[in-house]
Formats: C-alpha cells, sequence, structure tokens
C-alpha cells in the first residue's frame, strides 16, 4: 500500500468466513512486511470498536448483509468510501439464484456511493472453477474485467471413490440377475451407506466431513451415523455433529472449533460447508448423492485434504436420474468442464426494494441509470413507491425516501419476500433462525416431525394472523419424519419470448401465477424409507407466487400419436378412487407420459445449467385452459422469478435430448420408470401417474420439432 491513506473493502459471502479470513489477511501482511491491519465489521463487531475500524483500519473486512444495513449510515464510511482503492469480493460462484440477485443489487449501491465520495476502486473477484467466470463477474458487479486462471495452489494426491450401494438381498436369485437387470430398488438406501462409510472412516481415525442436500438430511444422517457406530462390534464411539444454516451461530462456531481443533470424528454438514471456512484439514469428504452442479461436486470434494497432505473422497449416488447417469458416466464429472453461474436481474419486486434503499441513501436521479437503468424501469420502480407514499419527486428533480421505516431492513439476503415465521417451543428454547413461509408450509405444518440438532420434534401450531408469525414445536421421541404433499395449478400465462415451431408446437417463456396447495402428508419411518402413515390432511392456504415459467405446447393430434408409437399392453390402468379415476385408461397414460416428459426434463437439468432442480418445479396437463392443448411447464420456485425456468427455455433442446438418452437407456425397462428415470422425491402427486414409454414419445415428437425448425 504506496498511498497511507488507501483502504480497502474485503467482502465474504458470510460472517463465518469473514472472521475466518481476518486472521489470514493479517498473517500475509506480517510475512510480507506490510503496515496493514485487517479487521472485521459485523453485526457481531463491540460498538467500540465500529467508529475506530471505520475510521482507521486499512482493510476492512465484512459480508452483503451487513453491507445493505451500512449503507444508509454512509456519511459514517465517508473516509473509508473517499479512499477506497480495492474492493475484494469473495466466493463469487455462491452468488446465483435469490441471493446472488440481492447481492448484484447491493453492490451497485455501494458502488454508487463510493462514486458520490470520488473513488472508483479497483474490484477483484475470485471464484471456484465456473464456466463463465468473466460473465458472471460483470453481471454480479456491473464492471468489466480481466481472467487470471492460472491455479498456483499446492494440493496433495487425491482419491474419488464412485461407491454404488449393494443389494439389499443375497441369495442364488438374485446373484443371478445381471447389472441392467437390478433396479435401484433392490439397492441398499443411499442415505444410510453414505452414514456407514463417514462411520467406517471415523472408526480408523480418518476425520470425514459429509455432504448432504437439506437441512433434515444432516440430522437424519448423524442419527444414522451414531447408530451404526453403537451396533459396531468394536463398540468404539465416535462424535458426529450436523451442520447447517438452521442451527444457532454458537452451534455452527463451536463445530467450526472442534473441526478445526479436531475435537470431532465427523461432520454431516448441507452447503453451508462448501465455502473456504478454515476448518483444517480434513482426510475424506463424503457425498450423499450429486449436488446438481459439477462446480459444487469439486468444492465440496475439495474440502478435504487442502495443502499438500492426500485425500479420499467418496461419492454414493441417489437412486435419481443424475445420480445414477453420474455413476454410469463419471467422465461427467471428472473430465468434462463446470457449469455456467447463473443470475438474473430482471426479477422486479427485488429490484423495486433496492431502488427504495438506493432512495434512502441518495435522492435518485437521472445520473442513477447507469446504477439501475435503463431508465423506463428505473422510472416505474419509482412510479410505485411514489403511489405508495414511499417516494416523493422524480428523476429530474431527485427522488427522495419519504417512508418512516428504513427500507435496509426489509431486505430479506435469501428471499424474494420479507414474511419470516419464528420457532418457538411448548415448555422449552429452541435456538433456531426464522423460517420462510414456503418451508413452514412444506416442513413444519401442523403434525411435522422434524429434527433439529439432533432432537425430535412435532410441530404444534402455525400462528399466522399476526405481525410476527411463529410455529410452535413440542419434543417428541418418534423414529418417523414427514414429507409433505402438495398439488398445483398455473394461471394468468404472460409471454415474453415464443418460438413457433410449426406443426401446433410452440416453446414459451414468460411469466405465471403458481398456486401450490399442501393438502396432505405421509409418516416415514427414518430408518426403514417405509410410509407408515399416509396422507393425513394438512388444513393450510394455497401458497400463490408471480414467477418465471416455460412451457411447451403440444396439438391436440400429439395424442393419436403417441398411443400409436407405444404398446396397448403398456397402457396404464387408473385405480378405482382419487384424483384419477375418472381417466379411461388412453387418458391416464398419456397424462403419465406428459408428467414423466415434465419429470425428466426437470431432473436433468441441472446436468447442463448451474442450477438445482429444487430450485424449479413443473406441472403438465392434457388440457390447459389458457394453452388449449397438452403442455407442460417448468418454474421458477421463488417470487418473481430467477431465471432457471427461463434458462431451460434457452437451452431446450440440449436438455430435452439429454433427458430422452437418460429415459430411453435406463435399466428399469418399466412402463412406469423408476427413480433414477422419472421418479422424483418432490411429486406432489407421489409419482402417478407416470409413463416411460410415452413420455420418450412426447420428448422425440418436440425435438424433432426444435431440431427442424433450427435447420431449416
Amino acid at each position: 500500500m504506496q498511498n497511507p491513506d488507501a483502504r480497502a473493502l474485503f467482502l465474504y459471502p458470510t460472517k463465518a468466513l469473514s472472521v475466518n479470513q481476518e486472521r489470514k489477511v493479517n498473517d500475509l501482511f506480517d510475512q510480507l512486511g506490510i503496515d496493514a491491519v485487517a479487521e472485521t465489521y459485523d453485526g457481531d463487531t463491540k460498538d467500540d470498536r465500529k467508529k475506530l475500524i471505520r475510521d482507521r483500519v486499512d482493510v476492512v473486512i465484512s459480508n452483503f448483509a451487513g453491507i445493505n444495513q451500512y449503507l444508509d449510515s454512509h456519511m459514517k464510511w465517508r473516509d473509508i468510501f473517499k479512499n477506497c482503492e480495492l474492493m475484494a469480493i469473495d466466493e463469487c460462484h455462491t452468488y446465483t439464484g435469490v441471493h446472488g440477485m440481492h447481492v448484484a443489487w447491493v453492490i451497485r449501491r455501494l458502488r454508487r456511493l463510493l462514486d458520490h465520495y470520488g473513488s472508483d476502486p479497483q474490484l477483484v473477484c475470485s471464484t471456484a472453477t465456473i464456466g463463465n467466470p468473466r460473465e458472471h463477474s460483470e453481471h454480479l458487479t456491473g464492471a468489466e474485467f480481466e481472467i487470471i486462471d492460472e491455479d498456483g495452489s499446492p494440493h496433495g494426491r487425491r482419491e474419488v471413490g464412485f461407491w454404488q450401494p449393494p443389494l439389499q438381498e443375497t441369495g442364488d436369485l438374485v446373484e443371478e440377475l445381471e447389472e441392467d437387470e437390478i433396479l435401484p430398488s433392490m439397492r441398499r438406501n443411499s442415505d444410510e451407506e453414505a452414514a456407514g462409510a463417514l462411520v467406517h472412516l471415523a472408526k480408523n481415525d480418518v476425520q470425514t466431513l459429509m455432504f448432504t442436500d437439506s437441512r433434515q438430511g444432516t440430522e437424519i444422517g448423524v442419527k444414522r451415523a451414531i447408530e451404526a457406530a453403537r451396533s459396531h462390534p468394536d463398540g468404539k464411539y465416535i462424535d458426529v455433529e450436523p451442520y447447517h444454516a438452521g442451527l444457532s451461530k454458537r452451534k455452527r462456531r463451536a463445530v467450526e472449533n472442534q473441526l478445526n481443533a479436531g475435537q470431532v470424528d465427523g461432520v454431516i454438514s448441507t452447503s453451508a460447508l462448501e465455502l473456504g471456512i478454515d476448518i483444517g484439514s480434513m482426510d475424506a469428504t463424503v457425498l450423499a448423492g450429486y449436488p446438481g452442479t459439477r462446480q459444487s461436486f469439486w468444492q465440496r470434494i475439495g474440502r478435504a485434504g487442502r495443502g499438500t497432505t492426500d485425500s479420499l473422497s467418496v461419492f454414493v449416488p441417489q437412486s435419481d436420474a443424475i445420480d445414477q447417469y453420474i455413476l454410469n458416466n463419471p467422465d461427467y464429472v471428472l473430465e468434462e468442464n463446470v457449469e455456467d453461474a447463473v443470475i438474473d436481474l430482471s426479477n422486479n419486486p427485488v429490484y423495486a426494494k433496492h431502488i427504495l434503499c438506493a432512495a434512502s441513501e441518495r435522492p435518485l436521479t437521472e445520473a442513477d441509470t447507469k446504477w439501475f437503468g435503463p431508465r423506463d424501469r428505473l422510472s416505474r420502480a419509482i412510479n410505485m413507491w411514489q403511489a405508495a407514499g414511499q417516494l416523493v419527486g422524480d428523476l429530474d428533480r431527485g427522488a427522495q425516501y419519504n417512508g418512516t421505516a428504513r427500507p435496509q431492513s426489509g431486505i430479506s439476503m435469501y428471499a424474494t419476500t420479507d414474511e419470516q415465521y419464528d420457532v418457538r417451543q411448548v415448555d422449552g428454547e429452541i435456538d433456531m433462525e426464522p423460517l420462510d413461509k414456503e418451508r413452514v408450509y412444506r416442513e413444519y405444518h401442523p403434525g411435522a416431525l422434524v429434527l433439529y440438532d439432533g432432537d425430535q420434534y412435532e410441530v404444534q401450531e402455525v400462528v399466522e394472523d399476526r405481525i410476527n408469525p411463529y410455529v410452535t414445536v413440542e419434543r417428541s421421541n418418534s423414529a418417523n419424519y414427514t414429507q409433505a404433499i402438495h398439488n398445483k395449478r398455473i394461471t394468468d400465462l404472460d409471454v415474453e419470448r415464443s418460438y413457433d415451431l410449426g406443426g401446433g408446437y410452440q416453446l414459451c417463456a414468460g411469466m405465471g401465477t403458481v398456486h401450490i396447495n399442501y393438502s396432505a402428508y405421509n409418516v416415514i419411518d427414518m430408518y426403514t424409507g417405509e410410509i407408515v402413515e399416509p396422507m393425513i390432511p394438512i388444513d393450510l392456504a394455497p401458497i400463490s407466487l408471480r414467477t418465471q415459467v416455460m412451457w411447451i405446447a403440444f396439438p391436440r393430434e400429439i395424442v393419436s400419436r403417441v398411443l400409436n408409437e407405444i404398446p396397448r399392453s403398456s397402457y396404464l390402468q387408473p385405480e378405482d378412487s382419487g384424483e384419477f379415476a375418472s381417466m379411461g385408461e388412453e387418458e391416464y397414460t398419456l397424462a403419465g407420459g406428459l408428467h414423466g416428459g415434465e419429470h425428466g426434463m426437470i431432473k436433468m437439468a441441472p446436468l447442463e445449467l448451474r442450477l438445482d432442480n429444487s430450485d424449479m418445479g413443473g406441472l403438465s396437463t392434457l388440457h390447459h385452459n389458457e394453452v388449449g392443448s397438452p403442455v407442460w411447464f417448468i418454474h421458477d420456485a421463488v417470487e418473481g422469478g430467477v431465471g432457471f425456468a427461463h434458462s431451460v427455455y434457452e437451452n431446450f433442446q440440449s436438455v430435452a435430448q439429454r433427458t430422452v438418452e437418460r429415459i430411453d437407456n435406463c435399466d428399469c425397462e418399466r412402463d412406469v420408470g423408476c427413480p433414477a428415470c422419472l421418479m422424483s422425491s418432490q411429486c406432489g402427486n407421489q409419482n402417478e401417474p407416470l409413463h416411460r414409454p410415452a413420455a420418450i414419445s412426447f420428448l422425440r415428437a418436440a425435438l424433432n420439432k426444435v431440431e427442424d425448425a433450427t435447420t431449416g
């Protein structure tokens, strides 16, 4: 630092990573002989340190949730904003989806104020390997970048194992089966296998980090691991802890410290430990299922053997389509390039919230189209807030904030809506983070059984008729968990882009209103995975969200074509009662084909795009009132959308081609498919109906039309 007044901002995704990196930055300064100090400034910083850090510390380390809150007090930050010469943003690959949208607007608000104080800092973005580092950094920040991509970091030998769960049963009949005759359902539960792998490694003094993809999965995994360790002949105790964002800050820090000090044998985590928090040198990682992207796959594997030590990573596939594809095609993750990072700034509800924040920080003028343009979009947001009484003035005179509350407090960095539910324990205290409404309805509805920090709870009630809604839970000794069932409809379609493929086929992208009704739940045995109590009703109102949608409309003539292409002996027979009882076998089979095609597209999209299929949902129907023909939809799972469904629209041909290959080549050869090709654990209709041959026929018909349209 040649300029004695020069200041810098280092920004990280989480508080934990900020604190962790503070030590490393100061150690680096010492090693290089640089007379500079770095210090963390966030919500945990003591008040008597804050002014000193703002006024004197050379490198201020923080996170975007904090920066969002501090910008309306920018006068307190004027010294650093005036002298800021460097802004470094770490872990940029994590800023996608809803969180990425919020961070992108916070960065623009921050750069606007830096510009106001006369500084134009150099921006540095660091990222794990992604397919589009320059494009993503530019979308995230609004600045231009040059790429430095030579890897000089040291690393030891890394072994990666692919572990197919063994068969549940043995015997002559089973042993005579060929590999392609074995169904996923014949194999042992993959989550139990992953927990067993952790136990085996831990008992051999190999400190292991296991990744799973849900908070509940971490808690169930810990129970399974401890149970497996207890039943082991050696009787050796192992200490296994959960780690996820729903745990209290105190609990998470304790687990991080235990890992760093080697005081815990194993940890089962969500993606929360993918980031670069220093947790010491782990000996091994276990991946319970594919995390959705190659980038995340390697990020998780890379948590073991940091530095020059050797490491082992074990991938235990789930029975679904993507995991089985990767098991059979390991070069997909070992050889192919990683995916692009997706960030979409078109979500107007999120945009409008940040425009209100920006106006409260400094009046908005024509010059601010540089940060928040184009002008017509900025004007629409200003007009909306004027009508709500929150802004006065316009871009010519300056649009000023006219509200009483701090709009920054209304920004939830991981959501598009502000509604959060507290969790309260009957006759006790539970230190749990607030929940968003959709998670409450899906996982914390009345009667739900949930695990938290190793303990089981039953939800007693959901209280919503007040400003601060909450959920009450009570301790439970149940060995079960619950899974909600939902039904869905999509209305009020607004076409933004379309591609007429000819012959009545049309590919569309736009907006739609998705109505989701969580109507019932199943009670499931935690250890066997069997449903012990089916379809218990839930009394909750439907959730509606206006979001991004893509769809393909088929001509009515597709019905006869599909039926002619599949053997009549494969037709499905609807149940005598229930939602589909009124359908004949032809209609039920066709519905199964559309449903299967929709499932397949959602399941395979992560192989082409940087997204998780939990970020999307779908719907298929033989007749939609607005479309007027058979159709399947894929939609974003959050208010306003984040660009995922539209990415499927833009990459429809490649996603559909991969989907056809997977479904057609599935070893199950069953008409109704299996978890490796059509079935989905997220299906609101309990995977009924599904018809694999009809799904292939629908997909091929669509693909042929796309190929004709693009080559003709």
